[in-house]
């Protein structure tokens, strides 16, 4: 139950963005694999288009909530995948346009407007290569990315959540991908 007494919704996967531009539609083809396997049967999978505050409509009521997405980080190569817990309160802020608005922004303002978000909400990302050619493939090495984020995300239901909950509030590489990535490099 929430604080208002409403019975909250127990899981929502949300994969985002656009599938035809690239490396942009890995989050739906993420959660596209997930539909083909035999995920919780209380889990709510969605495709989305949207972000900033539109998002929030997908999100809450929901005790967890997991997001699959393209990141463009530009710190690691294309194809690594990433994994962040959303910990504890969300931080403050200072915004200073709507067009800066990120997804920790949207929480925390949606936390101080006493949003009932979920409990625990994790991102798997994905470092995108190309995200503005109109094409409705992923480029290779983000690809090859895409069972290891499912297996990741399979891993996480299988254990309710537990195996995630180390490093709350950090993003996190997932080792896999750079092994993967290491032993296709050198073979």
């Amino acid at each position: 139950m929430d604080d208002h007494g409403l019975k909250r919704r127990p899981l929502v996967i949300i994969g985002l963005g656009n599938e035809l531009l690239s490396d942009d539609g890995v989050g739906i083809r993420v959660v596209r694999e997930l539909r083909k396997r035999p995920v919780r049967g209380d889990a709510v999978i969605e495709e989305l288009s949207v972000g900033g505050f539109p998002l929030l409509e997908y999100i809450t009521g929901f005790e967890r909530c997991i997001i699959i997405d393209a990141v463009v980080t530009g710190r690691h190569p294309p194809g690594t995948a990433y994994r962040f817990v959303q910990g504890g309160d969300p931080v403050p802020f200072s915004m200073t346009s709507s067009h800066q608005i990120d997804l920790a922004q949207i929480l925390s303002l949606a936390a101080l407007m006493g949003w009932d978000l979920p409990r625990t909400l994790t991102v798997y990302g994905i470092e995108a290569a190309d995200i503005t050619t109109f094409c409705d493939a992923c480029t290779e090495e983000v690809s090859r990315a895409i069972p290891l984020v499912v297996g990741a995300v399979c891993s996480e239901l299988e254990t309710d959540g537990n195996s995630v909950q180390k490093h709350p509030g950090e993003w996190q590489i997932l080792a896999e991908a750079i092994e993967a990535r290491f032993s296709t490099e050198h073979v």
